[in-house]
């Protein structure tokens, strides 16, 4: 088991740029980034600029007893972006610095941004139609800070974020009788590391008994996701899920398999007054291979499928995270939450594979103005 304990305090500079009003915005990775619509305003500029500040304690449990400052950009929560809208027609291109590929070596693999969003909506009367590249229905985590690491979620513990932002078409209609939205898309199918390596299947032999590896990847239907969000008074719904299946072949010997993956997710949140509860529950299979946050610390049944010599042997994944949050008023808030992430998987041989993690994360974001934010975080993970 390995256990880390963080005690993270970011230093966050958050500016957004309004053309016509001209008013700063804090634009944190909160709701309002999760619904890709038009702006209502014909032109809008907008960004935020991270820095993580925390120390990192590996606990000697895991062999080592390691203990790092991290101090360096927040490049993965990071961005600046554009939102556009002309009439019915509207876009939004959103990119985010990727300069710092070694710590304290800025620039040094020369690849300086990553593209975020780049899409475009088209109001069609009954709903919004997306083309393009931006969150997909199934991406909706319930720990939004999380910094550490640039990923903003906790996938690894529980967390499920869905499979986070893929190119694809997407339909986004309202539902008045609950306030609600149902979200419709077909996505770039996810497919997997180059063929030979171990990438997203952890053993490359395909047939029985040949030592034949897969030099192939077919897809032949998009990755289908949707979601249904909608409100009961205090208490908010999300219902999502998807399904993904690419086939792997050696192309010597024309042995094939299939890798199916899927995502089924419940979220609710409940709030009264500045006290809410939020909740997530799952279960999947081969999320790893679905598109989403793979472990840090890769293992055959912690995500992935395997590919035995006799077949592909799935992977059954579930979990659940929760968080509790108390608002002191619009300048101080606290939140504390604590998940757990299971995964189960059957072998050739006559055991199984089993794997699981947990987190307990404390948030304690200050806002000095409202477009200057200081999170202090402790995360504790398993």
């Amino acid at each position: 088991m390995r256990k880390l304990s963080v005690v993270f305090v970011a230093l966050a500079l958050v500016v957004g740029f309004s053309v016509n009003a001209m008013a700063a915005q804090a634009l944190f990775y909160t709701e309002k980034e999760r619904l890709p619509t038009a702006p209502t305003k014909e032109l809008e500029l907008y960004g935020s600029v991270r820095v993580q500040t925390y120390w990192q304690d590996i606990n000697p449990d895991v062999g080592r007893d390691d203990s790092d400052l991290i101090w360096n950009l927040d490049d993965g929560s990071s961005r600046f972006g554009v939102r556009f809208k002309s009439g019915k027609v509207g876009a939004n291109v959103e990119i985010r610095p990727r300069d710092q590929q070694v710590p304290g070596n800025y620039g040094s693999f020369g690849r300086t941004t990553l593209l975020r969003h780049w899409y475009g909506t088209y109001d069609m009367g009954f709903g919004t139609f997306l083309v393009g590249y931006t969150w997909t229905p199934t991406f909706n985590p319930i720990c939004n800070e999380c910094l550490v690491g640039g990923g903003g979620i906790l996938d690894t513990y529980g967390d499920q974020g869905g499979s986070t932002r893929k190119a694809g078409l997407q339909l986004h209609m309202p539902i008045s009788g609950i306030n609600g939205l149902l979200k419709l898309a077909l996505l770039e199918p996810t497919t997997f590391a180059n063929a030979g390596s171990t990438g997203n299947v952890s053993v490359v032999t395909l047939g029985a008994g040949t030592a034949a590896t897969f030099t192939d990847i077919d897809t032949t239907i998009p990755a289908i996701e949707a979601s249904l969000a909608g409100a009961f008074g205090p208490l908010r719904f999300t219902v999502r899920g998807g399904y993904n299946t690419v086939d792997i072949e050696d192309t010597a010997s024309n042995a094939s398999e299939s890798i199916d993956s899927w995502l089924g997710a419940l979220d609710l949140t409940y709030s009264i007054g500045p006290f809410y509860l939020r909740g997530v529950g799952y279960l999947g299979q081969n999320l790893a291979a679905f598109g989403g946050h793979s472990p840090s610390s890769v293992s055959a049944y912690g995500a992935l499928p395997t590919l035995y010599p006799t077949g592909v042997e799935d992977t059954d994944n579930w979990g659940w995270f929760a968080v509790a949050g108390f608002k002191f008023n619009d300048m101080r808030s606290v939140k504390a939450g604590y998940g757990q992430r299971f995964a189960e998987q059957d072998t050739p041989a006559p055991f199984t594979n089993e794997d699981d993690k947990s987190a307990f994360v404390v948030f304690v974001p200050i806002s000095v103005t409202p477009a200057f934010v200081i999170t202090h975080e402790l995360i504790w993970t398993d």
